[in-house]
């Protein structure tokens, strides 16, 4: 089985932008907004060299509230996967949630077991692609996040982003290891990984 890294999406590979609704920074509704967090590339990179499989796993609730549509998300979404491939850092997957038990849109409005902090997302790209858990790592700079990776038995990094703190109410499970960017959270998974390598090669 494999290694992987899963990444939440804004705030860790791309920029938040600020909504004028809500008051805070949160996900981009607009391709044109999308922008990459300045070292995501060359920690893609990083991560993939150092034999990581690299998954997207993001909430995406705008549509189930109505607040864009699903086309929207898809936009968005190719957006982001467009200027990864540019700079040679497309990640191996990418898994979204776009339900909410809030939301007012059929069919995406209810209860599932792939919003974070469920882990759901995690749970299935392993099924699908064969990833060992516990020798992986969830980054995001959520609660939601670092409880999902927890709930799913993998490692966790906490990306302190500036300018999402809003997302981080210090309540879960702490973090395995903290981070201010992607950069830096592969480099310190890289360190974890080589001082602790899987019982298999230890065993060697």
């Amino acid at each position: 089985m494999r290694r992987a890294v899963y990444l939440d999406r804004d705030g860790v590979i791309v920029e938040p932008v600020p909504d004028p609704r809500l008051g805070t920074w949160e996900s981009p509704y607009r391709p044109q907004d999308v922008t990459l967090v300045s070292g995501v590339t060359a920690a893609i990179r990083r991560l993939r060299a150092a034999g990581f499989l690299v998954v997207g796993a993001s909430n995406q609730p705008a549509a189930a509230k109505g607040t864009v549509t699903t086309q929207v998300l898809r936009d968005v979404h190719a957006r982001a996967r467009t200027l990864l491939e540019d700079c040679d850092a497309s990640l191996d997957d990418w898994r979204y949630c776009l339900h909410h038990p809030d939301g007012v849109t059929a069919g995406l409005s209810r209860r599932c077991t792939c919003r974070k902090p469920n882990p759901g997302l995690l749970q299935m790209a392993a099924h699908d692609l064969g990833i060992d858990l516990a020798q992986s790592w969830m980054v995001g700079d959520s609660d939601s996040d670092i409880s999902a990776g927890a709930a799913a038995g993998a490692r966790t990094v906490l990306v302190e982003h500036p300018r999402t703190g809003h997302r981080r109410r210090w309540s879960g499970p702490a973090p395995t290891r903290r981070a201010p960017d992607l950069d830096r959270a592969a480099a310190l998974i890289c360190e974890y990984s080589a001082e602790r390598p899987p019982a298999a090669q230890r065993s060697r």
